[in-house]
């Protein structure tokens, strides 16, 4: 039949030939002489050369260079902010591991005990240490900086490397950049003024409060913000820079002030979105009864 003699007459073509190549080279399969075809060693085996350790004493002793230079400022910045920044991102961050700073307040004590930048550190206040103490204590962490950057070049003999593990995000968790934005983002400490300034208004604020607010009732915050004012004439302005006996004071911090109030009085009141206080209310003052 047609279908007999067609399949008689029907041969296999291989289309592809040759073995395929992948970037120039054969992908075949093992061959099954594998083991009788390992060729054996031309020579001898040679020993693995193994760089000498340096001697420290020509590394650490040696000539300054710029980039140990530039490699001591880094590390010696550091050091002077500490690893606080390490530990923030755990939780773990108190404010207390701060070499540069600790070294500035122990010779004050040394120097100037009773300085008033000391006293004010003492109490947690935003100062600033006399700058010729500050160079010295700079000086200190610089001199730091360079004979650990010389010890880094020891350990790691890249001179490039060791300012990296100063500056970079990828070394040293970024030692330099790392605590120098963790100075950026910190709080800023109150001056003593401004410290001084806050502890009046919450005894003014408590004053006011035990004459004109009363538990119970509503009110907005304008309203607390107006009777404030008016019991303290100092204050009956947000800018009173044009006046002889008046005090500037913004009407947020008149609103601060009532925020805290509620909250050592065990938050009696309860502020809403729009602004309004309920569960605390404004008395007349005792002129309009």
């Amino acid at each position: 039949s047609f279908a007999l003699r067609s399949s008689i007459s029907m041969k296999f073509v291989d289309l592809f030939p040759d073995p395929p190549t992948v970037g120039g080279n054969v992908v075949a399969p093992p061959s099954a002489q594998f083991p009788a075809l390992l060729e054996s060693p031309v020579g001898p085996a040679k020993a693995a050369i193994i760089t000498p350790f340096p001697d420290w004493a020509s590394v650490v002793f040696a000539s300054i260079t710029t980039s140990d230079l530039i490699a001591a400022l880094f590390v010696g910045i550091a050091l002077f902010l500490g690893p606080d920044f390490l530990l923030a991102p755990a939780g773990l961050f108190f404010g207390s591991l701060r070499p540069g700073y600790t070294l500035e307040a122990a010779l004050g004590d040394a120097l100037q005990p009773d300085a008033q930048w000391l006293q004010d550190r003492r109490e947690k206040l935003a100062t600033t240490p006399p700058l010729p103490l500050r160079a010295a204590v700079v000086l200190v962490f610089l001199t730091a900086g360079l004979f650990t950057e010389r010890l880094l070049l020891i350990a790691l003999e890249d001179a490039s490397f060791v300012t990296s593990v100063a500056i970079a995000p990828a070394s040293a968790a970024g030692a330099c950049i790392g605590g120098g934005l963790l100075e950026v983002i910190r709080e800023p400490l109150p001056t003593r003024e401004e410290r001084d300034r806050g502890l009046k208004l919450r005894a003014e604020f408590l004053s006011f409060a035990a004459d004109r607010l009363e538990v119970g009732g509503r009110c907005h915050e304008r309203d607390i913000v107006a009777a404030f004012r008016a019991y303290y004439p100092r204050y009956r302005r947000r800018d009173m820079t044009t006046t002889a006996d008046g005090v500037s004071l913004a009407d947020d911090d008149i609103i601060s002030l009532a925020r805290s109030w509620n909250a050592n009085m065990g938050r009696p009141a309860e502020r809403t979105a729009a602004g309004f206080w309920k569960g605390v209310s404004v008395l007349r003052p005792p002129s309009s009864l």
